[in-house]
């Protein structure tokens, strides 16, 4: 049964400026520790904050909570070895998620003319 779906859809070019302004005080409010391992290599920084951003956004509004109680650093995506997004979760906010009987949680991510789109489903 779906719990909840949410997109998000954002210019590369907003979160650049903010990255211009912040730096790594950006970095370390916004991603997940497992993505932070990942934006160390990230050919295009830009984009990759905006995708983790846009991943984040599209999460809470599946939650259906918008971020309060919910911080950006506890929700992450990654690859895994196909190439495949996953995300990932704060200990916390797997027992959040548990607490709601969610037991899945997808994504999928498309960029193109440096836009951005997530969407992400939730599952109980």
């Amino acid at each position: 049964m779906i719990y909840g779906v949410g997109v998000d859809f954002l210019r590369v070019g907003r979160i650049e400026k903010i990255h211009r302004r912040h730096g790594e005080r950006l970095v370390q409010r916004l991603l997940h520790g497992r993505e932070r391992a990942a934006f160390k290599t990230a050919r295009r920084p830009a984009q990759f904050l905006a995708k983790c951003f846009a991943v984040k956004e599209a999460f809470v509004k599946a939650l259906g909570t918008g971020f309060r109680g919910v911080a950006h650093r506890e929700i992450g995506v990654i690859r895994n070895k196909q190439g495949r997004p996953e995300l990932v979760f704060s200990a916390e906010l797997r027992r959040r998620l548990k607490t709601n009987r969610i037991k899945a949680a997808h994504v999928s991510l498309s960029d193109e003319d440096g836009r951005v789109c997530a969407m992400v489903v939730l599952e109980r």
